[in-house]
């Protein structure tokens, strides 16, 4: 499947039924504060970053692609047109474009990560937006994603509104639900499905189903889910930051990944710019769920992505009143990886071996999910004619390829 065109345009043809529940979604998913995990505050810390005079100045440039592969069960490969990440960038506020991707053949979705302009941020490698969209009754169009495989990574799965069905080939069934982060691990095999639950959260389903890459002293762990406790607050200067991956701040999720990483989804507080603490080390994106941002005069809203580079030790931004950010960050990762359907790995025969396995069922390395309510299973579409080759980082001066 191809986008077709500007991504601008297949962006807002695909989405323009769901903008009217936005205002709506962000008005009955806001935590009550009254009971809110624990917060920790930060104050005042705009001024220590200005005044350490040791961040250089940010560049900013805006990207929007053309036609761009949208990623799906029949176009598989993931990384098609997506170059080798540059080590080092320092800080920027580069605004990239979604594309639209099927994940199923009901479903679709708008896909930031991976990306021609940003393979990966961390170990983040994958970035999915769904909805805002209503969800009638009977409605598996929102998301039906029957069981399929994954190798060599964590899913993490972080809604607004509604209410998703997770069953996996552990036994497992849960109901992922606001606020709560789902996480499954696939280490070296696992099947899972993800279904809508019509008529959860006044029939709305908003959220984003992220991946993240393990590092080869990982990758090969056992399988494991985990649906955590409702994640904790940062009250940062005009934000509040729902952390759910790693640390911000001093607040620490439950959810913790295998490399140094950090996940929070951040809304206005009060009136007036807000300032967020961050780890230099890191590279940051912003991700708009709901509404905007801006950082040092460049906006990003939903549908698109703001890479911020690194070597920040704090942020600041604008916030519109509806806004709903992700903020995902990470050490960049150092690992060449194939990244191709669902499977993360290291080379193209590891790849040609997990799709045979998931192909032929029944293979002890994915199991089967044999409490899912149909027959249904997602088969890995044809490798291609050319061998998958790892993507990585390389050294900012050298040429990026787009082959």
């Amino acid at each position: 499947m191809e986008a077709d065109g500007p991504t601008t345009r297949s962006r807002s043809e695909a989405y323009a039924e769901c903008q009217g529940v936005l205002a709506h979604t962000s008005a009955t998913t806001a935590a009550p504060r009254s009971s809110a995990p624990p917060t920790v505050s930060v104050r005042g810390s705009e001024a220590t970053y200005r005044a350490s005079g040791q961040l250089p100045r940010a560049s900013t440039r805006r990207r929007r692609c053309g036609s761009i592969p949208s990623m799906s069960n029949s176009v598989a490969d993931v990384y098609a047109r997506c170059t080798d990440d540059p080590e080092g960038h320092g800080r920027e506020t580069t605004v990239f474009d979604a594309i639209l991707a099927k994940i199923s053949p009901r479903s679709e979705v708008l896909r930031l990560l991976p990306h021609r302009e940003r393979r990966m941020v961390g170990a983040w490698c994958f970035v999915d937006l769904y909805g805002p969209r209503p969800v009638k009754p009977g409605d598996g169009d929102a998301m039906h994603v029957a069981p399929h495989p994954h190798t060599g990574l964590q899913t993490v799965s972080w809604l607004v509104a509604g209410e998703v069905t997770h069953r996996d080939s552990m036994g497992t069934t849960a109901q992922v639900v606001p606020g709560r982060v789902a996480v499954m691990t696939a280490g070296d095999g696992i099947a899972h499905s993800e279904d809508v639950r019509p008529g959860a959260d006044d029939g709305v389903l908003h959220g984003a189903q992220l991946w993240i890459a393990l590092p080869e002293s990982e990758r090969h762990r056992a399988r494991d889910f985990v649906l955590h406790a409702p994640a904790p607050f940062l009250e940062a200067d005009g934000a509040l930051a729902r952390v759910f991956v790693g640390s911000l701040g001093g607040v620490t999720a439950g959810a913790q990944a295998y490399t140094p990483l950090v996940g929070a989804e951040v809304t206005r507080r009060g009136e007036g710019s807000a300032r967020l603490p961050l780890e230099p080390a890191y590279e940051h994106v912003l991700v708009p769920l709901a509404g905007s941002a801006t950082v040092e005069g460049t906006s990003v809203g939903h549908g698109q992505a703001m890479y911020l580079g690194v070597d920040r030790l704090g942020l600041e931004l604008d916030l519109s009143p509806d806004a709903r950010v992700l903020l995902l960050g990470g050490e960049p990762f150092a690992e060449e990886i194939v990244m191709w359907w669902n499977f993360v790995a290291r080379t193209h025969d590891e790849v040609e071996q997990a799709r045979a396995q998931w192909n032929a069922g029944g293979d002890p390395r994915f199991g089967e999910v044999e409490h899912y309510p149909t027959d249904e299973r997602l088969a890995a579409p044809a490798l291609p004619n050319v061998r998958l080759q790892p993507r990585g980082r390389v050294p900012s001066s050298a040429p990026r390829s787009d082959s």
